[in-house]
């Protein structure tokens, strides 16, 4: 097993690994770097296996230079060189040194001795620390700018020092010396956390490949099974990023089921399929800076990987292999989402920006059964208030909440807040968020407000409480000290309003943003007969599927 080589990251294996293509040839490459751990999700360890064995080595960006592999299902845990605890329970937890070590075991830390000098190769430094072992000092072999032989993971430099005393008198000889903290540095170990190897990291990113006798060719991290091979880097202040490099076409195999249930009729999950290779490779690199191309989580595309394929999906994804939306000959930029609610937005109604295929379109074949088609969420003024307060506004007791602005597809465009010490307006897409709404298209139900047609037939709902209001005594200015008034609505019909309100209910349709192919939308469109570039089309004005 503890065997070392060279391997060149030939042709020959690229064309293992990933089907047949014109990767270089062509403007759209065939690989993607999926981060899976990253920034707030990195991890400080990862245990990686697979069925007929892995190889773990590291890459220089051309070749991949083998460190350790298996033949069979055993694990191996990769983690980082740094402060951790041995538990009686055989857990490893990892603490920061500056506030003492909380658990009871072994304490682990980043410093290490290292004994005699670089040796020619793996088996030369394994052999030479199998007879530093027989001196009674433990030892393992290290890979940091070569092979070596390092001794003990201490947690301060004290126990270090005392350590290289005795490791000199144990040994008779000199040639031993102290390893800072470092960190880039890597450890393996297996299952028993028996201590392999350590790996410097300044030659190459480390990279887990399952043996080619897998099949099928996947690799298990933390549980969870991926195809192609997985990198891990560990940059400075960082717990460790973990990044799956595979087949786009692979990768859409984990990503479709994700965004689209697989019992969806076929056209509508083709149609999904296409958005979500448009979206992968007009994003390529969007994450570079940290080593990937996209994350795994709704921040892109969400993710999971082998064990979240289903049939019908891959089968999607097979049947439009390479289809890609374009606008005039470019990739079109790709937004989809669960639920219009009867009518998609116009992208200016939530990003305020202009993009000539992202238009409001008529929704005509949602299911009003789908989840979240018809919403309802109640808040009361106070927990309004608390909401403000947490988000940096304070405008005192809530007086009134409304809707002001609507756009021709429904959804709210401003909307005002007015409390006892000031008011605040939001606009478009904020006009959801600040209150965690499921969609832009609601009305509010509330006393206070009334509902009045505009004149160019759109709805407004206004908050009375500010407003001017003219009598048979002359003008003023309403306040929420006057509990009831009446209104001159259509027809002379008199209907009286209260002023004030501790309760507020938003009464919605839709669910996300509403910008591009309605999910729920796609399945009516598949299951009245059309396919996937129809519905497509229908969604995203003017483009070419091809």
């Amino acid at each position: 097993m503890k065997r070392i080589f060279v391997l060149s990251l030939t042709a020959a294996l690229i064309f293992m690994l990933f089907p047949a293509s014109n990767a270089f040839a062509s403007q759209y490459p065939d690989i993607i770097r999926v981060g899976l751990n990253f920034r707030s999700s990195a991890v400080s360890s990862v245990s990686v296996s697979a069925e007929k064995g892995i190889e773990i080595g590291y890459s220089d960006g051309e070749t991949f230079k083998l460190l350790l592999e298996s033949s069979d299902n055993r694990s191996y845990v990769i983690r980082k060189d740094g402060y951790f605890v041995l538990t009686e329970q055989g857990q490893l937890i990892e603490y920061k040194p500056t506030e003492g070590v909380p658990y009871k075991g072994s304490v682990i830390g980043p410093i290490h001795l290292k004994i005699g000098w670089n040796l020619p190769d793996f088996n030369a430094a394994q052999t030479f620390a199998a007879a530093v072992e027989k001196s009674g000092i433990d030892a393992y072999v290290a890979y940091e700018g070569g092979w070596q032989i390092w001794s003990g993971f201490y947690h301060d430099l004290n126990a270090a020092e005392k350590a290289l005393a005795e490791a000199k008198e144990l040994l008779e000889v000199e040639d031993v010396s102290i390893i800072q903290d470092n960190r880039s540095r890597l450890v393996i170990y297996d299952s028993g956390f028996s201590v392999q190897m350590i790996y410097g990291g300044t030659d190459g990113y480390m990279q887990v490949w399952p043996k080619q006798e897998n099949d099928p060719y996947v690799f298990s991290a933390n549980g969870r099974r991926y195809r192609g091979y997985l990198e891990i880097r560990r940059y400075p202040d960082s717990d460790l990023t973990l990044i799956n490099i595979l087949n786009i076409e692979q990768y859409l195999y984990g990503v479709v089921p994700a965004e689209i249930e697989p019992d969806s009729p076929l056209e509508a999950i083709k149609a999904q399929a296409v958005a979500a290779r448009t979206y992968t490779y007009k994003n390529l690199k969007k994450n570079e800076n940290w080593g990937f191309d996209l994350a795994n989580t709704v921040e892109d595309q969400v993710y999971r990987g082998y064990d979240g394929e289903r049939a019908s999906t891959n089968r999607a994804v097979d049947e439009t292999k390479g289809k890609k939306m374009l606008y005039n000959g470019s990739l079109a930029n790709v937004f989809y989402f669960a639920s219009s609610g009867g009518m998609t937005a116009d992208i200016r109604e939530v990003w305020g920006s202009e993009i000539p295929y992202l238009l409001s379109v008529p929704d005509p074949y949602e299911s009003e059964t789908s989840p979240n088609y018809i919403w309802e969420k109640t808040l009361t003024a106070e927990e309004i208030k608390s909401i403000l307060f947490v988000s940096g506004v304070e405008i005192g007791d809530i007086i009134s909440v409304s809707a002001e602005e609507y756009s021709p597809s429904g959804r709210v465009t401003t909307l005002r807040i007015t409390g006892t010490k000031g008011a605040i307006t939001y606009y478009n897409k904020d006009t959801r968020f600040i209150f965690n709404l499921n969609s832009q298209k609601y009305t509010i139900q509330s006393a206070g407000n009334v509902v009045v047609k505009a004149a160019d037939g759109t709805l407004r709902t206004l908050a009375l409480d500010g407003r001017t209001y003219v009598s048979s005594s002359g003008t003023g200015v309403l306040s929420s000290g006057k509990n009831f008034f009446a209104v001159i609505g259509s027809g002379d019909k008199v209907h009286k309003v209260s002023m004030s309100s501790d309760t507020y209910v938003f009464n919605g349709r839709g669910w996300g943003h509403g910008v591009g192919m309605s999910q729920e939308g796609a399945k009516g469109f598949a299951r009245q007969g059309y396919n996937y570039e129809q519905i497509l089309k229908h969604y995203f004005t003017g483009i070419t599927v091809e």
